[in-house]
């Protein structure tokens, strides 16, 4: 697995509907940190569903900004619905945030569905992940 790659699960997956419930509920933690960085915090991303027809996919958007009418961020790996592209800038509506993520003195803050893949994969898997990953757990 890499970062880029697009992991599915049902609705009904109720470990990654509660990492989803958990960032949502905890997104001040994350603005606090982006409006007001220490130089160790690092790299912050929104995790943002995009839906096309039948199709739903969260992706990460990387260089986040909220000067405009509609925050706005590129993304920050593949996505896998079609019209949409590795470091494109998209608008988003705040109320389809899934997740957060930030690195703090090099130690992920957040990334709830992250870690819910993390502790799915084989101990092989999450050590290449790890290694990867550029931040601790």
């Amino acid at each position: 697995m890499t970062h880029d790659d697009t992991i599915s699960y049902s609705s009904d997956d109720a470990q990654m509907e509660a990492a989803i419930d958990h960032a949502k509920s905890t997104i001040k933690q994350f603005f606090d940190a982006f409006c007001n960085p220490t130089v160790q915090q690092t790299g912050f991303l929104l995790k943002v569903v995009f839906d096309e027809g039948d199709e739903r996919e969260h992706i990460w958007l990387a260089d986040l900004d909220f000067s405009g009418g509609l925050p706005s961020g590129v993304f920050a790996n593949e996505p896998s619905l079609p019209g949409l592209q590795f470091m494109q800038r998209v608008e988003f509506e705040p109320s389809r945030i899934s997740d957060r993520m930030y690195v703090d003195d090099g130690r992920l803050v957040g990334g709830y569905t992250t870690r819910v893949i993390r502790d799915r994969m084989s101990a092989e898997q999450r050590m290449e992940f790890d290694a990867r990953s550029g931040y601790r757990f």
